[in-house]
């Protein structure tokens, strides 16, 4: 049973991001600033935990002999999905705005390719598929931007046009850092389709 417990922390991460990112958007439209802020701080919460546990569900995983192909699987798309959800409605709460939803539109781009290639390509390919760490360093710094509008409004800096473009800009550091790592799944993919 506790070999099972890596693989559902990891899911639940995925779903974490989902219903905190909901919770974002409630936030954004509720009547009441009382009631903004409780979906908030709830989402903000939602959020942190759920970024630890990228690091809990691997440590578990090790501790319990519990890796698996599976596990290898899963893990990167609930970072995708939990940065992405929040991403996503952040582009939605600042109206669509092109400076936020082009690099965001990106990052999901890039995510949505790089897990079809992983779904699609060889079970093993002698590790082609495994996680670089340009992408490990992407999936950190995405989680960090991701989390700076909790942190800055929490410190008090609760006029968001004042630093919204320089947060932006951050948005757009990810995307590039998300090309950039997807560059070594898109080679590995090539070299596989010739080799057929």
């Amino acid at each position: 049973m506790l070999r099972h417990i890596p693989n559902l922390i990891t899911v639940l991460r995925g779903v974490g991001g989902i219903a905190g990112a909901w919770l974002l958007l409630q936030s954004a439209g509720a009547a009441l600033e009382e009631t903004a802020v409780f979906y908030a701080v709830l989402s903000g919460l939602i959020f942190l935990v759920a970024a630890l546990t990228d690091w809990l569900d691997g440590w578990l995983a090790r501790r319990f002999s519990a890796t698996s192909s599976l596990g290898a699987l899963l893990d990167p798309i609930a970072d995708k999905v939990l940065t992405g959800a929040y991403l996503v409605a952040y582009t939605f709460i600042a109206g669509g705005n092109p400076a936020l939803a082009v690099p965001v539109g990106i990052i999901l781009l890039r995510d949505i390719i790089v897990t079809g290639l992983r779904l699609a390509g060889p079970p093993r390919a002698g590790g082609a598929y495994t996680v670089t760490s340009d992408a490990k360093a992407k999936t950190a710094l995405t989680m960090i931007v991701v989390a700076l509008p909790f942190m800055l409004v929490a410190a008090g800096f609760t006029e968001v046009r004042d630093w919204f473009y320089i947060w932006v800009g951050g948005v757009w550091l990810c995307a590039a850092l998300t090309v950039w790592s997807a560059i070594p799944y898109l080679r590995t993919a090539l070299k596989n389709g010739n080799q057929r």
